[in-house]
């Protein structure tokens, strides 16, 4: 069905598997250890081969992580309109902080020496004892014990543990990763010894993995459910609504005739949602929710007006430089067509004090929250007056924005100033 090049082997796990297999296969890549299903779908033999790098979800379902080797160029031409970023600190290296900091990163718990087990995703590094790391497993001293990737079956860690067992009689702990039952028991015995020997004598200087994480856009994932389409029956948005449906709503409703996603939409669209603001880096913050004043919601899109309450007053507007008075309210409309939401505060007496444009990407519509990916840039209004604030934000992230999305946010901006005058 697909011509594959056998240069690099992914391995594709969770929500996004069916759409990305057909990318990376269309790209050249050869995908490995499919699922049986991914398997039925492209009328593939699975392939029981080592992975040079797994691309799965993220520890949000809304991230595409991937570990292994560097594949930052194919994530960045593929996702146009998300934010891309490559960790500078690679998975599994050993480094050594300085006064408990390194590359600008706090690292904690702050060791002499250490493996980087988490890479700075939320901007610190976190370590554990330095260990030697292969594809297949991790050595290092300690109690003499064998841990397993939480994917090994049973019937392989009894496989592996055998090979293990005389290694931990030597004062060694071994981890086995993922890989390690896909390779011979000669070959895993010629990796521990070499990965004993990288440990004992301090060897580290070409371990670890690259890190790269993608905060899909609403944008990427309607994207991605036409990728899907062209292989399994979807409708849109599917990757959206698979983030909040942990069952087979979404699979259900797919098998009708005529799939409709509106009722399962409406369904998430409850009385009091709260506010999701993503920064490009990843960090999640939490606004003041608000009550769904209206709503309308069909096959190809949605659109939510909220009305949030700010009891007790305190504070100045965003940007606006206008204090927020006991029972001032805003007004804000998210639509799943516009890059932006519109903020109109109000006093108590209902009078307009000021508007506050958002430029983000679409809003996703989840369980209980909306979430957008916030662009850093922002208009005001405050009286006829019409102003641009952040725009130094915008260029600062526009490295991990890359060039579709940063030039969609200042064309999103233009759009905005006519909107207002």
């Amino acid at each position: 069905m697909f011509s594959i090049n056998y240069s690099m082997n992914i391995r594709i796990r969770g929500i996004y598997a069916t759409a990305l297999t057909y990318l990376f296969i269309k790209d050249g890549f050869k995908v490995v250890q499919q699922t049986p299903q991914i398997a039925e779908r492209f009328g593939m033999t699975p392939v029981v081969e080592p992975a040079d790098v797994t691309v799965k979800d993220g520890e949000d379902k809304g991230e595409i992580v991937s570990i292994g080797a560097d594949i930052y160029s194919f994530m960045r031409t593929v996702f146009r309109y998300s934010p891309v970023w490559k960790s500078p600190v690679k998975l599994y290296s050993v480094i050594r902080p300085e006064e408990c900091k390194f590359m600008g990163y706090v690292v904690e718990p702050c060791l002499d020496e250490g493996l980087v087990i988490k890479p700075p995703v939320e901007g610190k590094i976190i370590l554990t004892a330095k260990r030697a790391v292969s594809k297949d497993a991790m050595v290092w001293r300690g109690e003499g014990k064998t841990f397993f990737s939480e994917h090994i079956r049973d019937e392989d860690r009894i496989k592996l543990l055998s090979i293990s067992i005389p290694y931990n009689k030597k004062g060694y702990n071994v981890k086995w990763r993922s890989n390690a039952p896909l390779a011979t028991v000669s070959q895993l015995k010629e990796e521990l010894e070499s990965l004993i020997m990288r440990y004992e004598s301090d060897d580290f200087r070409n371990q670890g993995e690259d890190f790269i994480r993608v905060l899909l856009s609403l944008e990427d994932k309607l994207f991605l459910d036409g990728i899907r389409s062209m292989v399994v029956k979807t409708m849109k948005f599917h990757h959206m609504l698979k983030y909040s449906y942990t069952h087979n709503e979404v699979d259900i409703e797919e098998a009708k005739e005529n799939p409709d996603p509106t009722p399962l939409i409406d369904k998430l669209a409850s009385n009091f949602l709260k506010i999701e603001h993503v920064k490009p880096d990843g960090r999640k913050i939490l606004l003041r929710g608000g009550y769904v004043i209206y709503k309308e919601t069909k096959p190809d899109y949605y659109l939510i007006r909220l009305k949030r309450n700010f009891e007790g007053g305190g504070g100045k507007y965003d940007s606006l430089d206008i204090p927020i008075d006991e029972g001032d309210y805003d007004i804000v409309e998210f639509d799943s067509r516009n890059w932006y939401q519109i903020h109109k505060y109000y006093s108590k007496y209902g009078n307009l004090k000021g508007v506050y444009v958002n430029i983000s990407t679409p809003p996703e519509i989840l369980r209980d929250k909306i979430r957008y990916i916030d662009l850093e840039v922002d208009v005001v209004k405050k009286g006829d007056r019409i102003e641009v604030v952040d725009l130094e934000e915008l260029e600062r992230v526009k490295n991990i924005l890359g060039e579709k999305l940063y030039e969609k946010a200042l064309k999103t901006v233009e759009e905005v100033k006519k909107l207002l005058s």
